[in-house]
């Protein structure tokens, strides 16, 4: 087997049989003689929840419509389209949320659900697939071990100097649209804000009750520790003094021995 058919196949499996499987790959590579494809494989690292969801849904749904748009939109920022990205704008809000849901129900599926900041993720990983080349072929393998990142220039911020560029002139009501999208998505983004924080506290507070626990259980474990170090220095002096009588009683009765003789 080829590595990508088998990264391919890693990669879309359950996370938690993950480092196995990897391992009984490697092990039968191994067996076969192909030392390279064994050590290749023992490098693969176990993939996060976000790049799992993606690589199911590279290999259950395909990627294609996301890295063609994302093709189309950059055409049309080089060329200056105002009225194309705006247009291209608005089916990248769509495509990308249609996408993201679809990750999490097929993650769901497959027993792992998604928390909401994996799902933000998961969002951010098909919007670098979208804005990225490279990182659109990279999801379209399917075989991603963490999520992706984008830290270029926004295509909503070039779809804007665009359309300032052509001088075209929104009407009113298509502003007051516009402005509704975005308190809508300011919204949904306060609201996953929120979420997130209260993920964080949640299990900061527990974090730090386990540690009292651990602080607890340590001091304990020091307490046991100094009383059995007691026992055992008791234990050798009674050793030594037994030794020593046994010693004592021996040479007494070799002299009796002797003056028998």
């Amino acid at each position: 087997m080829e590595l990508q058919d088998v990264a391919r196949e890693l990669y879309t499996a359950d996370p938690a049989e993950f480092i196995p499987a990897r391992d009984r790959h490697a092990a039968a590579a191994r067996q076969r003689g192909d030392e390279q494809l064994a050590n290749q494989l023992k490098k693969l690292r176990k993939p996060t929840t976000a790049a799992w969801a993606v690589n199911l849904l590279a290999a259950r749904e395909h990627l294609d419509a996301l890295v063609e748009l994302g093709e189309q939109l950059r055409s049309a920022q080089r060329e200056l389209r105002g009225d194309d990205l705006r247009t291209l704008a608005a089916e990248r809000t769509r495509l990308l949320r249609e996408l993201t849901d679809r990750a999490a129900e097929l993650a769901a599926q497959h027993g792992h659900p998604l928390t909401e900041p994996t799902r933000q993720q998961v969002e951010q990983t098909l919007t670098a697939a979208l804005s990225d080349p490279e990182a659109g072929h990279a999801a379209q393998a399917g075989t991603l071990a963490k999520p992706l990142e984008y830290s270029g220039f926004g295509l909503d911020e070039l779809a804007a100097a665009a359309i300032r560029r052509t001088a075209t002139r929104p009407k009113p009501s298509d502003r007051l649209r516009e402005l509704r999208e975005q308190l809508r998505h300011a919204d949904e983004q306060l609201g996953e804000a929120d979420d997130s924080a209260e993920l964080a506290e949640r299990s900061q507070r527990e974090a730090e009750q386990r540690c009292e626990e651990l602080r607890d259980e340590l001091s304990r474990a020091e307490g046991e520790l100094r009383e059995l170090r007691r026992e055992a220095q008791t234990a050798r002096q009674r050793r030594t003094r037994a030794e020593r009588e046994r010693d004592a009683l021996s040479e007494r009765l070799r002299r009796a021995e002797a003056r028998e003789r």
